[in-house]
């Protein structure tokens, strides 16, 4: 650019009315304190679910009431557990009533019959006797022990539920047997057993004592008789 040519600008510039720029901060800062205003009720929200999340973990912990309150059903493999629920009142429990179509087998009947291995308890001997229910959905073994008799039950856990246990919050024990989570009720307890059908099945209610229950590689198990809880877990822990 020659020395003419810019002189020239130069001088055009002073000569020139140009009005100044508007002033927009005022403008932009109630902008952004309308924006922030509006979210902040979120925020105070989402604290405010953060904190209650927190408190009821916590008392989930703590008391076993409240956590029935938020859980109400538990699902073991083929076993749903329901806490502090009463039982169908049409469903009359009955020690001796008999599961859908059980009879007695051998235990050679039984590994044949089953859909799945069959496992035994090394710390026991042979059963007593085996039972097939439902067509060997469930097989169903009494041993003879120092403790009294004790029931092992093996269902195939790939089905829908077909146990429904009604008990009180403060009889669930959560436990685990070979790192596998478990669920503990030491107290005797109804129990419901559910056609294939899906219906609940009145002469199959009964009541059940202390039991173990945990499901492992798709096969739902479950140890009852008058055994304290480390015991179950040890018999449960030696089924081969």
């Amino acid at each position: 650019m020659s020395d003419d040519l810019e002189s020239a600008l130069r001088d055009l510039g002073t000569r020139l009315d140009v009005p100044p720029p508007p002033d927009v901060t005022t403008a932009v800062l109630s902008r952004l304190d309308e924006k922030h205003s509006r979210w902040r009720p979120v925020h105070r929200l989402v604290a405010a679910a953060v904190a209650a999340a927190v408190a009821l973990a916590t008392a989930m912990v703590v008391s076993p009431a409240v956590r029935a309150a938020v859980y109400d059903l538990l699902r073991i493999g083929s076993v749903e557990i329901y806490e502090n629920q009463q039982a169908p009142a049409s469903l009359t429990p009955s020690v001796d009533a008999p599961l859908p179509g059980e009879r007695d087998v051998s235990l050679a009947e039984a590994r044949g019959l089953a859909d799945f291995p069959l496992r035994l308890p090394t710390k026991l001997g042979p059963p007593a006797t085996v039972r097939l229910v439902d067509g060997g959905r469930v097989i169903s073994m009494a041993f003879a022990s120092p403790h009294g008799q004790i029931r092992v039950d093996e269902i195939d856990g790939g089905l829908d539920p077909m146990f429904r246990k009604f008990a009180s919050a403060d009889d669930i024990h959560h436990v685990t047997v070979a790192d596998r989570p478990a669920v503990w009720v030491d107290r005797p307890h109804v129990v419901i057993y559910t056609d294939r059908d899906g219906t609940m099945r009145q002469e199959s209610a009964r009541l059940a004592g202390s039991t173990l229950i945990w499901d492992d590689n798709g096969v739902t198990y479950r140890v009852e008789g008058e055994l304290t809880q480390h015991q179950a877990i040890e018999l449960a822990e030696s089924l081969r």
